[in-house]
């Protein structure tokens, strides 16, 4: 009892120093509440995960699930996944990227025709992941490599007149383009240690190469000016640093698998170092998940798992409404759970529903979901409705 009591004492002035911990300058840029990472199975289930994190997700959402998969196992090798890529657009922009992608010019290929569009609803998006890792025991070692691109058109009440305009060419707009893109890669790694049956503690940390965009490009009803767009291309920040993730597990050990769980993912605020003369500090404000999962036996062959979490506890800059997550899971066959032959989710989040499925065809895993995003664009917010195929070939599954 005294070391449970230790233990609690220790994570609560933890909690209170992860608050209140502050590195950054005001020249550094504080970047938009983007996730590290897209699984399809927790977007399937509304991205309620904190307190289920029993696959290889686990380290981007909470740490002291790494390893709880395949518990029964002898073998100390529990997973090893490759390639382990996965893709997330919206309909607006897989049209775009089927009539008008360009590999050299991408993506001021699909910028130039998206603001021929007045409809500001009609979000550019794309998300381009690969994460090969292995989990070893409790720890888990891969590389994440992740392309993001995200942006929307805004109409301007009246017409303006370009930055690039000369006498000889004069330019105006009116509507512009605006941009967040993000290019990263690196080696990610994470472990839990169980203290008891009762808490579970987890660590993670990688190290980040990035180079982001976040720019406002000018338009007109012909598309984007050349010269904005290429400027855009041009302007970009390049920056590299570490990350640290922290999370705890309470297993009830009751009749339906209760777990109560928080995680706080870029610990005290993340700053990303500038990598260049012409670049700035970047900075990830810290996101605080808290949650609560069941997990009550229906069959042998049937598996059901239950979550519910608030995201981003302590970030003033996400609407209430957009923090609360909720979802469910049921998968059949002989392994339940992450290693099921079959599963469907179902979810809530970001003020809409999602759905997912995922079957083993062979020795690959192919999961697909559907989710909704709240984007914010110049007049409010709008849900994006997006989707996310993912394919895995699990060498031990």
């Amino acid at each position: 009892m005294l070391k449970f009591l230790s233990i609690m004492k220790l994570i609560f002035i933890l909690f209170i120093i992860l608050i209140n911990y502050r590195v950054y300058s005001d020249s550094s840029i504080l970047i938009p509440p983007l996730p590290i990472y897209l699984g399809a199975r927790p977007l399937g289930m509304g991205d309620a995960f904190v307190a289920v994190a029993d696959d290889e997700n686990a380290i981007f959402h909470n740490p002291a699930g790494i390893g709880s998969n395949n518990l029964k196992s002898k073998s100390i090798l529990k997973s090893a996944s490759f390639p382990n890529i996965s893709f997330s657009s919206n309909s607006f922009t897989s049209d775009l990227l089927v009539n008008y992608f360009n590999s050299y010019e991408y993506p001021s290929s699909i910028i130039n025709k998206a603001v021929t569009n007045r409809d500001s609803s009609n979000i550019v998006f794309t998300r381009l992941s690969l994460f090969p890792n292995v989990v070893i025991g409790r720890l888990q070692l891969g590389v994440l490599v992740d392309s993001y691109v995200n942006g929307y058109t805004t109409i301007l009440n009246s017409t303006q007149t370009s930055a690039y305009s000369t006498s000889i060419t004069p330019l105006t707009y009116d509507r512009t383009f605006t941009l967040i893109s993000r290019d990263q890669y690196g080696p990610v790694i994470g472990f839990s240690y169980p203290f008891s049956r009762r808490i579970i503690l987890g660590l993670g940390s990688r190290f980040m190469q990035r180079s982001t965009k976040m720019n406002t490009i000018e338009a007109n009803q012909y598309g984007a000016i050349d010269a904005s767009n290429k400027a855009s291309d041009k302007n970009v920040n390049f920056t590299y640093g570490f990350a640290f993730d922290t999370g705890i597990i309470l297993p009830i050990q009751d009749s339906i698998n209760t777990k109560i769980a928080f995680s706080f993912l870029d610990v005290g605020d993340t700053t990303y170092k500038a990598a260049s003369s012409t670049s700035n500090n970047e900075v990830e404000k810290m996101n605080i998940k808290g949650g609560l999962s069941i997990s009550p036996e229906i069959s042998k062959n049937v598996g059901t798992i239950f979550s519910i979490e608030e995201e981003r506890i302590n970030d003033p800059r996400v609407d209430d409404r957009n923090k609360l997550r909720a979802g469910c899971e049921f998968s059949f066959g002989e392994k339940t759970g992450a290693n099921a032959p079959f599963s469907a989710r179902l979810g809530y989040g970001m003020q809409t529903f999602s759905a997912g499925m995922s079957i083993y065809i062979l020795f690959a895993n192919l999961e697909i979901a559907t989710y909704g995003e709240s984007v914010p664009i110049n007049n409010g917010y709008v849900i994006d409705r997006r989707y996310i195929t993912k394919l895995t070939v699990d060498l031990l599954n």
